[in-house]
């Protein structure tokens, strides 16, 4: 039943995705949006109703079936063993295979028994011509055999019990999470809301407002207006105009018309249910997508056509304005999927395809079909079960016939071998499947068991980072530092205080119109960082380190300001690991909205040697006693001098992975521009160093090599926000910092 569900469900997702694709801008988006309600129900009765040829469980080879089918069965209570065991089961559930009376004694081709291969064993006393008991009656050959099979039972029968406590701990895990998320998020909207008052509500939405008791109010810090139970909470801003506040509430009015509070709550709870399926992952975050979708299409109507493109002017400014602040996986805001969700619902929005009733019949019987496809079971069923118990009956007189024959030779004195699982190299070949099997059980529990770890991890720190981003600003105002020998003294036992827990100053830009902030706590440890751009504040969570280059002023540079002066755009780099001999650095750049809200890229040291790793290439030149280095295949960079280690082979050229450098105001900047010649570079750069690996000495050196230099510019279509182009070989620079000394 419940593969059957799971695979019903998976290709009627698959579906809707296709039809959401193929109809887009030629349906209602409320149409849309409405078929995702055959996969809620799907998901949440998990019955066929009858069977037919359309159903997508004839797709389903039937022996996949039955083996995952008896997975989640147990094994048949431990009874049920591959066909290719070939015994029968006795009354006392102990298999016994015994071999045709005609070929008992048989000798091979070499003239040797068959029982020494290990394969048939006569059981015959030499004696007396009968076969010997064991004390409680049992063969003595049956012993090992009767002990393996029931081996094989309890581990058959142990696994859907090990996949049961998985999937509780899994939903325990999200399903509490989820809660967690809720019942904090409420707490934030109860204690920081204020009732907007009722004469700047416009006329339009007053009364429909009364007639469904909604109230409307305002919270500082909410990322976007939202609908939490009945009531509407907008952010400080969003209401700045009596428009934007009308088309603000007329999509919040069309979330309640729709009950998507109840949608929400549904959605959350089958991810919960069913949190190992991605797909119905894909399919819950498609759904939030198409009901922002129904709402903007229900609100247009609501406010009149003429108002459709202000509307998407509304949903742009709103956007400016969102940002950080409490988030709930339940609730969704009307900035909901960020810009490119925006930019998406707007072009929805301006579109001018006309619905055609054709494409909405099309639809309609697509919906139709695809209930037929997943909610019915395949035809071959019962047939197949009919021809499962007429073969069992048959294999069942087979065996009785050949017992009674097996039974009458051994009253002739006849010898009958036996075959046992002690010998059989197929009975092996079972049992270490099996124990793969129960291994990979335990390391998807394992699995299972760090993912939880990692959401309490973080969930609990998101709770310190909220109490600690809460402090009075006078705290900041003292500007404390982190007295990086004294923590190394105490780490070292050598006398100094524990660090207290608190925000410490890492570093001030030039004008001091930038001040970063790190939170250390004893629990925690170097995790957190706030950015004070004037008399904003933003908290994020990031890791840093207690470095004496914290406090140097040149780890943050303004490259764009805004009309009033203050920061625009920035870029600043801070240390995030340390080893004892080495630093990891990490560069970030900023985008400071008007609202303060800030948009933050992310460039590390690891993106970087992937990006040489994938774009450089070093040539070996022993006797020319240099490397070549050639960007992308085709374009030489130059030479590096390596006659300094002309008593040595070179065997390979590699990026050190711990020496990646950041250059945020180059000194030969100048230079760098004739170089480059790119007007939007502002002198952020990366360094890389290039380290030999030389024969019969460990590790990279790269002592007195000169640096490869980077281009760094903005991106938005990359992941990091950031691209690396333009390399170069920088001879003014060079790496001095071998991991040892030379043998």
């Amino acid at each position: 039943m419940l593969i059957e569900m799971l695979f019903t469900s998976t290709i009627l997702i698959i579906a809707i995705f296709c039809l959401r694709k193929l109809t887009l801008g030629k349906i209602s988006m409320r149409l849309r949006y409405g078929l995702w309600l055959l996969v809620a129900v799907r998901l949440l009765v998990p019955l066929s109703v009858g069977t037919s040829a359309f159903s997508v469980m004839n797709l389903l080879p039937e022996t996949i079936f039955e083996q995952v089918q008896m997975f989640f069965d147990g094994g048949a209570d431990g009874q049920r063993l591959p066909a290719d065991m070939g015994g029968a089961l006795t009354a006392d559930g102990a298999e016994r295979e015994f071999t045709d009376g005609q070929n008992a004694g048989a000798e091979t081709a070499d003239g040797h028994p068959e029982t020494e291969k290990g394969i048939v064993r006569n059981d015959t006393a030499v004696d007396t011509g009968r076969t010997e008991e064991t004390p409680a009656g049992m063969k003595s050959g049956d012993r090992f055999s009767v002990w393996s099979e029931g081996l094989r039972g309890q581990r058959i029968s142990a696994l859907p019990q090990l996949w049961w406590i998985l999937w509780l701990a899994g939903f325990l895990a999200v399903g509490g999470y989820m809660l967690f998320c809720w019942r904090r998020f409420a707490g934030f909207l109860y204690g920081n809301r204020r009732e907007l008052p009722a004469e700047t509500v416009p006329e339009a939405f007053a009364k429909r407002l009364s007639e469904r008791n909604m109230k409307v109010y305002r919270v500082k810090g909410l990322p976007g207006p939202c609908l939490v139970g009945r009531h509407i909470y907008i952010g400080e801003g969003a209401s700045a105009q009596e428009s934007n506040l009308s088309h603000i509430l007329a999509h919040e009015y069309c979330h309640a018309l729709h009950r998507d509070g109840f949608w929400a709550f549904l959605r959350c709870a089958l991810t919960a249910v069913y949190w190992f399926d991605p797909f119905v992952w894909a399919a819950a975050y498609a759904v939030r997508q198409d009901s922002e979708l129904a709402c903007d299409e229900a609100a247009v109507g609501l406010l009149g056509e003429p108002e459709r493109f202000a509307y998407g002017r509304t949903l742009l400014s709103l956007l400016e304005l969102a940002g950080g602040g409490e988030r709930c996986p339940g609730t969704s805001f009307m900035t909901e999927g960020g810009e490119r969700s925006v930019r998406e619902r707007i072009t929805a929005l301006t579109g001018t395809g006309r619905k055609k009733k054709a494409v909405l019949a099309a639809v309609l019987f697509a919906a139709v079909l695809f209930c037929g496809c997943a909610f019915t079971g395949a035809e071959r069923e019962d047939t197949d079960s009919a021809k499962e118990t007429g073969n069992g009956t048959a294999a069942g007189a087979a065996g009785d016939e050949q017992n009674e024959n097996d039974a009458s030779a051994a009253g002739e004195g006849q010898d009958v071998p036996m075959v046992i699982g002690e010998d059989s190299a197929e009975a092996d070949r079972i049992l270490k499947q099996y124990e793969k099997e129960a291994e990979l059980t335990e390391e998807q529990i394992k699995t299972l068991e760090e993912s939880v770890l990692e959401e309490a991890d973080r969930a609990a720190f998101e709770e310190t980072l909220h109490y600690y981003g809460d402090v009075d600003d006078s705290e900041l105002l003292q500007k404390r530092e982190f007295d990086v020998q004294a923590y190394y003294d105490w780490q070292a036992g050598k006398g100094s205080e524990k660090p207290e827990d608190g925000w410490y100053l890492l570093c001030r830009e030039n004008g001091g119109l930038i001040y970063l902030y790190g939170l250390y706590t004893e629990d925690f440890g170097f995790r957190g960082v706030k950015t004070r751009i004037g008399g904003d504040v933003t908290n994020l969570d990031m890791p840093w380190c207690a470095s004496y280059q914290n406090g140097n002023s040149e780890n943050i540079r303004i490259l764009e300001s805004a009309e009033n002066g203050w920061p625009r755009r920035f870029v600043w780099k801070l240390p995030v690991e340390e080893s004892g001999t080495t630093e990891i650095w990490r560069l970030y750049e900023g985008y400071r909205y008007d609202t303060g809200t800030i948009d933050l890229h992310i460039l590390t040291a690891e993106d970087c040697v992937g990006w040489a790793k994938e774009h450089l290439s070093f040539t070996v030149d022993q006797a020319a006693s240099e490397v070549d280095v050639t960007y992308d295949g085709d374009m030489y960079l130059g030479a590096i001098d390596i006659s300094a280690y002309a008593d040595r082979e070179v065997e390979e050229v590699q990026i050190v992975p711990d020496a990646v450098g950041f250059a945020l105001d180059d000194p030969g900047m100048e230079k760098l521009h004739q170089i480059y010649s790119d007007a939007s570079y502002d002198g952020t750069a990366v360094r890389l160093a290039a380290g030999l690996k030389l024969k019969g000495v460990d590790g990279l050196w790269f002592d007195g090599l000169p640096l490869l230099t980077i281009q760094v510019e903005e991106d938005e279509d990359s992941v990091t926000g950031f691209r690396l182009e333009s390399p170069r070989i920088d001879e003014t620079y060079a790496a001095n910092a071998p991991w040892q000394e030379l043998e």
